[in-house]
């Protein structure tokens, strides 16, 4: 066939997309840069017209639930960018990690979004970036278990290797497999539901409209109140964070320090910091985390009783200035979750919301939208939240820790929010209850079965989840951390000390801890809601360090390897505190700071040097 081809390329790691992409029509596409908006690629192979759509990313054990609504509307639309319509989309899927349910789960949700028909029209594009040793491709696959095979035989058997760092004749050996579906298909593109996509367009450019509308009113606000001279730069600043477990945090503090300040994960009782932030004299707490989809009856005595023990609030910060609630961006925000925030903000009174900001951490994976759309998007809960803190919202770059810019920006957003307000002290007496609205209760955990449950006995299978969890990390990481090690040793034959051998390093420092005996039934419900929590906080501990292990092997520089090892010493050891520092308390585990199997003490094993600041 000679004809023009139209492809997407779907898949949840922007690496392996972007790689497969440029293999193809040339390096025309940032690798690892997150996005929205689907973006088309237009090149020829063999004096052949192709035409590439890249599509936003979504999380790969995030179910169709938890994924941003701005991300499923792009990933529909995405057939707009090659009218009439796709011949093949190209699933791509990483070899080098296995293949589990979650996974399978999250792409059939995500790919059903196009409808059944997608099926007949798709390809598995495995990524190699493994070493198959003396195993075939097929033996290889068989030992990835039943949900690999399950979504290769929804799409007729077709997959194909392709060797991102080998690319040899991997191009043209694509192409005949696209052609052979192209045939089978009678040479058709892919069509959907057209009503369907039309409904999904109007949607999307209806909230690009009010996106528009609630970013000129927040600015016209803005420029009143600086007309007006009301707004002057306090040389003192005291604020107080707050949000769920892995939201980004602690991380935000440490950004507004630019410093490593607040230990991300392990923040079991408010602490304080102050410094010097552009000129200015500013304190930041940092409160201890709750969970996102269970109530915060559900969480540990420290998280419900912390901020309540310092007397309302350290002496440092008891007359804040603001209460940054960070939201995360990258996920949904829905019924479920204002009803957690409501009652953790309940808390603090009814007053608390004069004084609240909302700041959207992980901004980077949005840097084609803007915020507005998100909102929009996303629906009425967290419309609700945004107008509850009066229109008031920040996004951070958590990527970026050198953009001084966003900081700036947010102290000058509080410096406004602080204009329209008194200085207030928070009523941390008052009875939570009476300050609760109602909400929906059209949740995934009915709120009369969430009721009857016992706290701690959901905090126990909260806790076994996420060692569990642990438990399947180190095993995940043991084949990767032998390849970094390989790697590292070919990197530093000239001047650098031998690196640790991480294999070993993983059986020593990840210790995984037993899980705890259950006495009790667990309802269907309630162990989707824990596996959505554990998703979430293994998402993100993922993530982490396949970056770290990509951005280290793309060099040869010896400080850029050197500052690796210690990235990966640092992520071992923050992998276990998440998984047992925070959320321990019902059980009779050691605190890791105290526990000798957290230390690892060998004369064997190389220590990087803590950072200077």
């Amino acid at each position: 066939m000679d004809q023009e081809l139209c492809v997407v390329v779907l898949g949840s790691q922007p690496f392996e997309k972007a790689s497969v992409i440029n293999s193809i029509v040339g390096d025309r596409v940032e690798s690892g840069r997150f996005f929205v908006k689907s973006v088309r690629r237009d090149g020829e192979v063999n004096g052949r017209k192709i035409t590439l759509i890249n599509t936003p990313c979504w999380w790969k054990t995030f179910g169709l639930q938890d994924s941003p609504e701005v991300i499923k509307q792009e990933l529909v639309c995405s057939v707009f960018k090659c009218p009439p319509g796709p011949h093949v989309f190209l699933l791509v899927i990483d070899l080098s990690l296995p293949f589990t349910q979650e996974h399978r789960i999250s792409i059939e949700e995500h790919l059903n979004l196009f409808g059944e028909r997608i099926w007949s029209h798709i390809i598995v594009l495995f990524t190699q970036t493994v070493s198959l040793k003396d195993e075939s491709i097929e033996q290889h696959l068989q030992s990835q278990g039943e949900d690999l095979q399950q979504i290769i035989q929804r799409c007729g058997g077709r997959y194909h290797v392709f060797d991102i760092e080998n690319k040899g004749n991997g191009v043209e050996e694509l192409l005949v497999k696209i052609d052979g579906v192209v045939a089978v298909n009678n040479g058709k593109h892919f069509a959907t539901h057209e009503d369907m996509l039309l409904e999904i367009q109007r949607k999307r450019d209806e909230n690009q409209e009010k996106a528009k509308a609630r970013r000129l009113k927040v600015q016209e606000k803005r420029d009143l109140l600086t007309e007006k001279g009301d707004v002057f730069p306090f040389l003192k600043l005291r604020a107080v964070l707050l949000g769920w477990i892995v939201s980004g945090k602690s991380l935000a503090g440490n950004i507004i320090f630019n410093d490593e300040i607040f230990e991300i994960g392990k923040t079991k009782k408010c602490t304080s910091h102050s410094g010097d932030v552009d000129g200015r004299q500013i304190t930041v707490m940092d409160t201890p985390s709750c969970w996102k989809y269970f109530s915060t009856k559900f969480n540990p005595e420290f998280v419900r009783t912390a901020i309540l023990e310092c007397e309302g609030l350290a002496e440092r910060v008891k007359y804040p200035n603001a209460m940054i609630l960070t939201i995360p961006a990258d996920t949904s925000f829905k019924n479920e979750q204002k009803r957690v925030i409501e009652e953790y903000m309940a808390i603090f009174g009814e007053d608390i919301w004069r004084h609240t900001i909302v700041l959207f951490t992980w901004g980077d994976r949005y840097p084609d939208i803007s915020i507005e759309e998100h909102i929009e998007s996303e629906g009425e809960a967290l419309q609700w939240l945004i107008e509850k803190c009066g229109n008031r919202y920040h996004v951070f770059d958590n990527t970026d820790m050198k953009n001084r810019a966003q900081v700036i920006e947010l102290l000058q957003k509080i410096d406004q929010m602080v204009a329209e307000n008194c200085l207030f002290r928070l009523d941390t007496h008052c009875d939570a209850e009476m300050n609760l609205h109602e909400t929906d209760t059209q949740q995934d955990l009915d709120l009369e079965e969430e009721i009857s449950l016992d706290p701690q006995h959901v905090l126990k299978l909260l806790n076994e989840e996420l060692n569990n969890r642990f438990k399947e990390i180190k095993n995940k990481t043991k084949e990767l951390g032998k390849d970094f090690t390989e790697r590292l040793e070919c990197a530093s034959q000239r001047s650098l000390p031998t690196p640790p051998d991480f294999r070993e390093l993983l059986e020593t420092q990840c210790m995984t801890r037993k899980p705890l005996p259950d006495d009790k039934p667990v309802n269907e419900k309630l162990a989707y809601q824990i596996k959505r929590e554990g998703n979430r906080w293994e998402a993100i501990i993922m993530q982490r360090f396949l970056n770290i292990l990509r951005n280290s092997t793309a060099s040869c520089d010896e400080n850029v390897i050197q500052r690796s090892v210690h990235d990966v010493w640092k992520w071992l050891q923050r992998c276990e505190e998440y998984s047992i520092s925070g959320y321990e308390t019902i059980s009779n585990l050691s605190d890791p700071e105290e526990d000798p199997q957290n230390t690892d003490t060998s004369e064997d094993t190389v220590k990087p040097q803590q950072n200077q600041h």
